[in-house]
């Protein structure tokens, strides 16, 4: 049974996530610092970590957890703010949560990655790729996922563990749905290369592909997952 650690297991596709991996009998690690982890948890037969990763202490519960075959970095928030409104603490305060806390994980997790020769991905953001002039501090922390994910697969490389990211455009969640309007989803389409909207399933299939032995032989790469927005 392999064992597979979500990181941001609380949010909509870390559920998805978790019950995928359930699903194919992994033995799934829920992290999060909401209590809704226990829930997920709890659904698919798991384990739950109550933890804010964006603290470095966080990093001893995942060196706890042992053996682990893939380790999943799913933590994100993402405020829009403008440059004014983007004053350093808050700028400290979000770039612990989108980028020092998936560098946490992997370096708690190290040992229980090279141990099974497992597989790192890390949620970055297709915004890393072009920009958002009130997403300063989302975009600066996923381009900086994206590159700690080409270092870290070059450092883990010659344990056998593979390091990888996804980047996934405006995904259509329970929670953007409520609130887009029909207007505002015709709008998103429009930006893409392909006139799709993006599902949950859509990133939670890309990060099992890369976690998979399909893709044993790639490493420090970034899928981007949204339609074809960044070739506009």
């Amino acid at each position: 049974m392999s064992t597979v650690v979500i990181a941001g297991g609380a949010g909509e596709i870390g559920r998805a996530l978790a019950h995928a991996y359930a699903a194919d009998g992994s033995n799934v690690h829920v992290v999060d610092r909401s209590d809704a982890a226990e829930a997920v948890a709890a659904d698919v037969g798991g384990t739950a970590h109550i933890v804010d990763t964006s603290d470095p202490a966080s990093a001893a519960v995942f060196g706890g957890i042992g053996e682990i075959d893939t380790l999943i970095n799913a933590v994100g928030v993402w405020p829009t703010l403008s440059v004014d409104e983007l004053v350093p603490e808050k700028w400290v305060s979000l770039a612990r949560i989108n980028f020092d806390s998936g560098y946490h994980a992997v370096w708690g997790s190290r040992a229980g990655l090279r141990a099974t020769q497992g597989s790192v991905v890390n949620i970055a953001s297709a915004i890393a790729l072009k920009g958002h002039a009130r997403m300063v501090h989302y975009a600066a922390a996923k381009a900086g996922v994206i590159g700690m994910t080409r270092s870290l697969a070059l450092a883990l490389g010659p344990d056998g563990v593979r390091v990888n990211a996804v980047a996934p455009g405006l995904v259509a969640t329970e929670r953007n749905l409520s609130v887009w309007t029909p207007e505002q989803r015709a709008e998103f389409r429009a930006t893409r290369a392909l006139p799709i909207d993006l599902t949950v399933n859509d990133v939670v299939d890309s990060i099992r592909f890369l976690s998979s032995s399909a893709a044993r032989a790639i490493t420090g790469q970034t899928i981007v997952v949204d339609g074809g927005t960044v070739l506009h």
